[in-house]
């Protein structure tokens, strides 16, 4: 037990250092041999701006007890915001995975991601997202296609060529 606290104190450092992750769950269990924090029940994880709630939530770290991987498993939803001012997607999906040094978030299975401002929906199998120069692609799977929801405005008065 003794060893779990001075992992979640090492954590808690760690985060603050950088930008500040604050992380709320009905248990943790840490494993300092293997570098992993687990969340498990309820878990509400905030980082800056960006929210994520889901039923697990396992961080890797390196040996210098920097994160390396966040795992949100189970009943994800999210909202993430971009570096461009004002643009942000909220979704949901069965696995997401955060790659702090990239700043990349993988979403998989049963992906669906809005884009609220453009009124834009995707679903797909898997969705990569790149915080830092706003890339997104989407995969489908097997029989299940990628969807795009999106409107259209329509010109008035003019001729279409």
């Amino acid at each position: 037990m003794k060893k779990s606290v001075m992992t979640l104190l090492a954590v808690s450092v760690l985060f603050a250092a950088a930008e500040r992750v604050e992380i709320l769950s009905d248990r943790f269990e840490a494993d300092d041999v293997k570098h992993v924090a687990k969340f498990l029940g309820h878990v509400r994880m905030k980082k800056g701006a960006d929210e994520l709630n889901a039923s697990k939530v396992v961080v890797y770290f390196d040996a210098k007890r920097k994160p390396l991987r966040y795992e949100a498993i189970g009943k994800a939803s999210f909202v993430i915001h971009m570096k461009k001012e004002g643009q942000l997607y909220t979704g949901k999906a069965d696995k997401l995975v955060y790659l702090p040094k990239e700043q990349r978030y993988e979403l998989y299975g049963s992906v669906v991601l809005k884009e609220p401002r453009l009124d834009r929906t995707v679903t797909g199998e898997k969705v990569v997202v790149e915080k830092l120069s706003g890339r997104a692609s989407v995969e489908g799977g097997g029989d299940k296609p990628v969807k795009f929801i999106f409107k259209v405005e329509e010109r008035d008065g003019g001729e279409d060529r």
